[in-house]
């Protein structure tokens, strides 16, 4: 194939996608061309076959001849793919996680960059957000169809060169053409520089998943939130930390015992004017022959953070005892709470464990390490409640619910530890330090309080709870005031 190709179009960390787009653009070709220069492994759906969808692995490029993509581009793409991946990796060599898993599988890039051709593994990277050429938030969605697109070199999911299936085109080069193709960008983004040229990363201390951290908090550049120093003692096994009931009894209260911390930490510093609002919104209280009053933002924000945070199946009860926390499922382990954080947590300690090569571990890093994920993360997911509770109450927003808040939550949730041995006076002691990056704005939303006023808290003392247990049985014939409480219930149990 004689193709139009110039050199300096491929930049370094530059992936194949921005590659096969370029070549795709400047010889008005289409993707089906560019199939032909694989051989015959071209993954095809599986589905439905006739639909001829095909798509090339972005990572491995397994399907294609090197000799061909060399004699086109002027480089063994393959290698020169491998080693762009690995350079951004190394630090993460021992990690246990593959290094595909780095980087994110649907594309995310600049505008800017993209403006002139350009996508790079650093904009695939899961721990950077910006792009660290021009340090703007990179996109991840079409503009038109607000879909996720998958990183792969497919004819299912774009249409023309650089453009979405549905139309939308990532840049507009029918003016200017390839003309500035060969424009390079400097990396202005300092964590960045520290990653890449960091070659005496001690990557064995780094504790961190992909999804939960950035490059940022690991930047010599952010200090440590919190630290704290264990003896070598008070040590388990590895059958201890899989297979130990006690073991994982003491994880589970461990973790209760932090939640109730935030919980107290809330109530005592955001919540403490809003008691009564609570105990209104939670007990389902009202008068007689009386509309539910108007429910307090904060209560409404509380009530349902605790109700998807401890997976209750309704977000009223029948009391108010706060301090109450039961276990998931009847069971012990490393339930957090919520399902959303329990395999998260649980691998990033037995990344911790599997580290210390079979040795045993200190039981007590175990537990500071589950505490400063729980709090965090629980405290963050507050006041995200708190942000949304406003919109939801006053814009009857029923598009959102609590469980959507939690994810997007955890989508914006870094965390990351680091650790080392240390002697002192001959005794081998273990530093732990967190890293943490707070991306919710913690000030105190204001919003009006409904019972605000000394009366309307009087009042609220005096009034019934209307829970249906108690209904079913006072009022088992007033089908209007059951139907009543069930439409009220279901508007707000979401």
């Amino acid at each position: 194939m004689q193709a139009i190709w110039r050199n300096e179009w491929v930049h370094e960390y530059e992936t194949p996608w921005s590659i096969f787009e370029k070549l795709s653009f400047a010889n008005r070709v289409s993707r089906d061309d560019i199939f032909k220069l694989s051989g015959n492994s071209i993954e095809r759906n599986k589905i439905n076959p006739k639909k001829g969808d095909r798509k090339i692995d972005l990572f491995s490029l397994r399907s294609f001849d090197d000799s061909i993509l060399e004699m086109i581009f002027g480089l063994n793409l393959v290698k020169f793919t491998q080693q762009s991946i690995q350079s951004l990796t190394k630090p993460l060599h021992s990690n246990r996680f593959p290094n595909t898993s780095w980087f994110s599988k649907h594309l995310r890039w600049c505008n800017q960059c993209i403006s002139y051709g350009h996508h790079s593994w650093l904009h695939q990277f899961k721990l950077l957000e910006h792009c660290p050429f021009h340090n703007v938030k990179l996109e991840d969605t079409c503009a038109r169809c607000k879909k996720n697109i998958p990183f792969v070199f497919s004819n299912r999911f774009f249409g023309n060169a650089f453009s979405c299936k549905c139309g939308f085109e990532f840049a507009d080069f029918s003016s200017t053409l390839w003309e500035n193709w060969d424009t390079k960008f400097k990396i202005v983004d300092s964590a960045t520089l520290h990653w890449l040229s960091n070659t005496n990363q001690e990557d064995g201390r780094i504790l961190i998943l992909p999804e939960f951290g950035n490059l940022n908090i690991l930047s010599v550049f952010h200090p440590y939130l919190a630290k704290k120093s264990f003896t070598k003692e008070n040590k388990i096994s590895i059958d201890d930390f899989y297979y130990s009931t006690q073991f994982n009894k003491d994880l589970y209260y461990n973790n209760v015992d932090t939640f109730q911390t935030v919980d107290r930490h809330i109530r005592k510093n955001v919540l403490w004017k809003h008691s009564n609002c609570i105990k209104q919104f939670w007990q389902l209280l009202k008068n007689d022959g009386e509309d539910f009053p108007d429910i307090c933002p904060y209560a409404y924000a509380y009530v349902n953070w605790r109700k998807t945070l401890l997976k209750t199946e309704r977000f009223y009860r029948s009391d108010i005892r706060i301090n109450d926390v039961a276990r998931s499922g009847g069971r012990f382990g490393y339930e957090l709470l919520t399902s959303a954080i329990t395999d998260d947590i649980k691998l990033l300690l037995e990344e911790y464990v599997l580290k210390n090569n079979g040795e045993k571990i200190n039981k007590d890093t175990l537990e500071w390490i589950q505490e400063q994920w729980t709090y965090r993360f629980s405290l963050m997911f507050f006041y995200e409640c708190l942000k949304y509770s406003g919109d939801i109450l006053v814009n009857d927003k029923k598009n959102t619910n609590w469980d959507k808040i939690l994810m997007d939550t955890k989508a914006n949730f870094k965390i990351a530890f680091r650790y080392e041995e240390v002697n002192i006076l001959s005794a081998k002691r273990i530093n732990l330090m967190m890293y943490y990056e707070n991306t919710i704005d913690q000030k105190n939303i204001e919003y009006e309080c409904p019972n605000y006023s000394l009366r309307k808290k009087r009042a609220i003392s005096n009034m019934k709870s209307y829970v249906p247990a108690r209904i079913s049985i006072e009022y088992s014939k007033n089908y209007e005031l059951i139907n009543y409480v069930s439409s009220y219930i279901k508007k707000h149990d979401y």
